[in-house]
């Protein structure tokens, strides 16, 4: 069996993209809030000959502003992930990337 916490926190993480389940916990909320951000990420480092390694923040935010990079990463969700978490946008690219370059 599956804890229903679990089965919340899968679920949640597509809020208002093909689900209407809330992130409730703050887990759930950073896990809806970096699902699309770590495909920008992701995207933005294929771009890279370095991938990960070296990239910061402002070139991440900088995709993100470029509504044509990684168009099916909706920049609306990664906004409404950071204010769910109580985090400035910047903020949350900064703690993401870490973790993917970690």
């Amino acid at each position: 069996d599956i804890a229903e916490d679990v089965i919340h926190a899968v679920v949640s993480h597509a809020y208002g993209i093909c689900s209407q389940v809330e992130p409730e916990r703050y887990m759930e909320k950073l896990l809806f809030a970096v699902d699309e951000l770590t495909g920008l990420i992701g995207a933005a480092a294929l771009m890279r000959p370095t991938g990960l390694e070296g990239m910061e923040v402002k070139s991440v935010h900088k995709k993100f502003k470029d509504k044509k990079f990684a168009a099916g990463c909706s920049r609306e969700v990664i906004s409404q992930g950071a204010a769910m978490c109580g985090m400035e946008l910047q903020e949350l690219m900064a703690v993401t990337l870490a973790a993917m370059q970690a």
